[in-house]
C-alpha cells in the first residue's frame, strides 16, 4: 500500500513541477475570432499509457494551443463534463451522428476525439480524429510522442497543429464558398459573417478579403470595406480585382489621391505599361505634368512600342515649349498614328519653331526616293509643306500618294484642307466627299464639308442682309423684285447653314478627341447662331 501512496506522490509532483513550467511558455495573444476546439477524454488504450495521457490533458494540449493566436481550447474539464452528461461512455465508439448530436452542447466548431497506445518502450501513439460541427467531415490524424517534452512538443506541432490547421483550412474553404454564394446571392448580412469568420481564421485568403469589402460596400460601410482592401493588397500587392474594386471605391468617395496612390503601387509591383499611362493620365489630370511624365516614361521603358504612351509625351513635351525633345517622339507618334491631326500639327509645329522645317522636308523626300511606297513619309511631307505654306508642292505630293495608294483616304483629306484653305470650295467638297468613300468613320472630312457649307451659308447670309437693306428704301416693282431675291437668298442661307450643322453632328459622332469635340462644339455654336437669326 505504500509502494502506491509513493508513486501517486511522484505522479502528482511531477505534474505539478510540468504545470509550473507552463511559465516559460509565452501565450500569444488571441484573434478576434478564433477556432474553437474541443477535445473529448483521451482514452488510454493500455495502463503504460495512462501517465502520458495525463501529461497531455493537464499540460501539453494547453501549452499547445496557447501558442496559436486562431485557435481557442476549450476547457477540458469542463469539455468532459459536458461529455459525461451525454451518456456516452467511450469516445471510441461515437459515430459521426452520435458527434452531431453532443457538438449542439459543446459549441466548438472542431471536435477532437483521440487515443493514446504504447508502441514500444517510452514510445507511445496518439490518434485522433477531428469533427467539423460545420460540414460533418471527420479527418484521422496520428502521431507518436515520447516521454521527452520537447520533442514531444515538436511532435504535436507537427502531428496536431498542422494536420488541425489543414483540416480547418479545408473548412475555411467551404465557409468561404458559402459567404461567396450568399454575397452574390445579395445576402450580404449572412455573406459578412461567413466571410469575416474566414478572414480572421485563414488570414491568407487574399480572395476572402475581396468579397468582404465588397460586402462591406453594399452595406455602406466605406470605411470598413477601405480597411478590408488594404488588408488583402498588403497580402499580394499584385491582386489586381482587390486594387481595383479600391481604386473603384476610392472614385465614388473623390478621393483621387488615393486612388491615384493605389494605381502606382499595382503598377510598380505588376509593371505593367498600361497601368503606368493610367497612371500618367491621372497625374495630368491632377495637374502633376511632371509626374505624369515620370508615368508615361516608366511605359515606355516596359513597353517601348506602347503608341498612347509614346503620344501623351510627345504632346506634353509639345505643351512645354520642348521642341528638340519632343520632334523624335512626335515623328514616332505619327507614325502610330497618322490620321491624328494634333499630332501632325504638333510635328509640323515643332519642325517650325525648331527651324528644321527644310531638313525635315529632304529627310522625307529622301526617305521616298529610296521607297517610293512609304504613305508615311507622304502624309509626313505633305504635312511640311502645308506648315510652309508651299500649296503647290503639297497638292503634288498628294496626288503622288493617291498614284501611290489609290484608296488611302489622307491624300484626298489633305487636298480637301488645301482647297479649302484656298477657299477652292468646290474642290474641297470633292476631296472630302472622296475621303468619305475610302473612309467614313473620319471625323475630319465632315469638318471640311461643314465649313464648305457653312462659307455658302454665311455669304448667302450676307447676301440676305443687303437685300433686306435695300427692299426696305425700295418702293413698287423694284421692292417686289428686292424682297423676292431676298427671300431666296434666306432659303439658300437656310439650306446651307443646316447642311452645315448635320455635318458637324457626323462629325462629333466619329470623334471622341477632346480637342476636336470641343472646336465642333464652337462651330455648332455659330452656325445655330446664324440660322437662330434666319
Amino acid at each position: 500500500m505504500r509502494k502506491w501512496i509513493v508513486i501517486g506522490l511522484l505522479v502528482m509532483l511531477g505534474l505539478f513541477a510540468c504545470a509550473g513550467n507552463k511559465t516559460v511558455h509565452q501565450k500569444v495573444e488571441k484573434a478576434e475570432i478564433t477556432t474553437q476546439v474541443a477535445i473529448l477524454p483521451l482514452k488510454a488504450l493500455d495502463s503504460s499509457s495512462r501517465y502520458i495521457t495525463k501529461i497531455l490533458t493537464v499540460r501539453d494540449l494547453d501549452l499547445t494551443f496557447d501558442k496559436h493566436a486562431n485557435y481557442t481550447l476549450l476547457d477540458m474539464a469542463e469539455t468532459a463534463r459536458d461529455f459525461k452528461e451525454t451518456g456516452y461512455t467511450d469516445v471510441e465508439e461515437l459515430e459521426k451522428d452520435e458527434l452531431a448530436e453532443i457538438s449542439k452542447n459543446l459549441e466548438a466548431d472542431v471536435i477532437v476525439v483521440g487515443n493514446v497506445s504504447e508502441s514500444r518502450s517510452g514510445l507511445y501513439s496518439v490518434s485522433m480524429r477531428f469533427y467539423s460541427t460545420l460540414s460533418g467531415d471527420v479527418k484521422q490524424s496520428n502521431f507518436n510522442v515520447g516521454k521527452e517534452r520537447e520533442s514531444r512538443w515538436a511532435a504535436m506541432e507537427k502531428g496536431l497543429m498542422e494536420e488541425l490547421d489543414n483540416f480547418v483550412s479545408g473548412e475555411m474553404d467551404k465557409i468561404f464558398n458559402l459567404g461567396t454564394n450568399f454575397y452574390n446571392n445579395e445576402n450580404y448580412h449572412k455573406a459578412l459573417e461567413n466571410l469575416q469568420q474566414v478572414v480572421a481564421l485563414k488570414p491568407d485568403k487574399v480572395d476572402a478579403y475581396y468579397y468582404l469589402g465588397n460586402t462591406y460596400e453594399k452595406m455602406n460601410n466605406n470605411s470598413k470595406a477601405e480597411e478590408t482592401f488594404i488588408a488583402g493588397l498588403e497580402l499580394d500587392p499584385r491582386e489586381q480585382r482587390i486594387a481595383v474594386a479600391l481604386m473603384e471605391l476610392y472614385e465614388k468617395t473623390n478621393q483621387p489621391e488615393k486612388r491615384l496612390s493605389v494605381m502606382e503601387s499595382l503598377a510598380e509591383h505588376l509593371q505593367d505599361a498600361e497601368t503606368w499611362l493610367a497612371v500618367g493620365n491621372l497625374h495630368d489630370q491632377l495637374g502633376n505634368k511632371n509626374k505624369a511624365k515620370n508615368s508615361f516614361n516608366k511605359a515606355l521603358e516596359l513597353e517601348p512600342e506602347n503608341q498612347a504612351a509614346n503620344i501623351r509625351l510627345a504632346l506634353m513635351l509639345f505643351e512645354e515649349e520642348r521642341y528638340v525633345e519632343a520632334i523624335p517622339r512626335l515623328e514616332k507618334a505619327f507614325e502610330f498614328a497618322p490620321d491624328n491631326d494634333t499630332v501632325s500639327r504638333s510635328l509640323a509645329t515643332a519642325y517650325q519653331k525648331s527651324g528644321r522645317i527644310q531638313d525635315a522636308i529632304d529627310r522625307y523626300e529622301s526617305i521616298i526616293k529610296n521607297d517610293a511606297e512609304n504613305v508615311n513619309a507622304y502624309l509626313n511631307l505633305i504635312g511640311l509643306y502645308r506648315a510652309d505654306k508651299k500649296d503647290t508642292k503639297a497638292i503634288e505630293t498628294a496626288n503622288a500618294l493617291k498614284r501611290v495608294a489609290p484608296n488611302n483616304a489622307f491624300s484626298y483629306l489633305n487636298l480637301a484642307a488645301i482647297y479649302l484653305g484656298q477657299n477652292k470650295l468646290s474642290e474641297a467638297e470633292s476631296n472630302a466627299n472622296l475621303t468619305i468613300s475610302k473612309d467614313s468613320s473620319l471625323h475630319q472630312p465632315y469638318i471640311v464639308l461643314a465649313s464648305v457649307f457653312q462659307s455658302r451659308g454665311t455669304d448667302a447670309y450676307n447676301k440676305y442682309l443687303d437685300l433686306d437693306q435695300q427692299a426696305s428704301k425700295a418702293v413698287g416693282k423694284k421692292a417686289t423684285s428686292l424682297r423676292k431675291d431676298r427671300d431666296a437668298a434666306k432659303s439658300t442661307a437656310q439650306s446651307h447653314l443646316s447642311k452645315a450643322r448635320e455635318h458637324l453632328n457626323s462629325a462629333r459622332n466619329r470623334t471622341n478627341d477632346s480637342d476636336a469635340v470641343r472646336d465642333i462644339n464652337t462651330r455648332l455654336s455659330r452656325v445655330n447662331d446664324l440660322l437662330s437669326k434666319l
